[in-house]
């Protein structure tokens, strides 16, 4: 019986443990757990989320530092092929957005995309725990993903002829 509450007790020890992980998944197929401990020294930001009445305003680690964690191409990296890329963030509970990857990235859209840990200043609460998708610019907030588990990144098909050259000279 005393083996049997040990076993409970660490299970339940372990389940805080692995909720507050996040596996990023690259375009080359390869994962990577993230824990809050990893996403704790990254920059963060505020994004206000209109509600039906008033917003709230949700604090986290800026998604293009974690997508770069991750291995993901942002900022001067995202050219080329990986601008055919988009990205699958699931919550918990297995609901799903798809954003291109080019959104997510400050260089090329003016959203703020967080990776929420908290809302009007306090922790979140269980149902959105560990993390909340939180986007601005969003004109509703059916794209937030509470509870975020994964996120993955994957290239659209290409072309199927080749596609004319074209002067993209800046």
């Amino acid at each position: 019986m005393i083996k049997i509450l040990a076993l409970v007790a660490t299970l339940a020890l372990a389940l805080p443990a692995a909720a507050q992980e996040l596996t990023v998944v690259g375009l080359d197929g390869k994962a990577k757990v993230l824990r809050a401990a990893d996403l704790a020294g990254f920059p963060r930001a505020e994004v206000a989320v209109p509600q039906d009445t008033g917003s709230k305003t949700y604090e986290g680690p800026i998604l293009a530092y974690v997508l770069r964690a991750g291995g993901l191409p942002v900022g001067p990296r995202l050219h080329g092929d990986p601008l055919r890329a988009f990205v699958i963030v699931t919550g918990a509970d297995g609901f799903q957005a798809v954003f291109s990857l080019a959104e997510l990235d400050k260089d090329f859209h003016d959203a703020t995309v967080v990776l929420g840990d908290k809302v009007d200043g306090k922790p979140l609460g269980a149902k959105e725990a560990p993390w909340r998708l939180a986007v601005s610019g969003d004109k509703k907030r059916w794209r937030a993903v509470y509870g975020v588990t994964r996120i993955e990144a994957r290239l659209a098909d290409a072309p199927a002829a080749p596609a004319p050259v074209m002067d993209h000279a800046h």
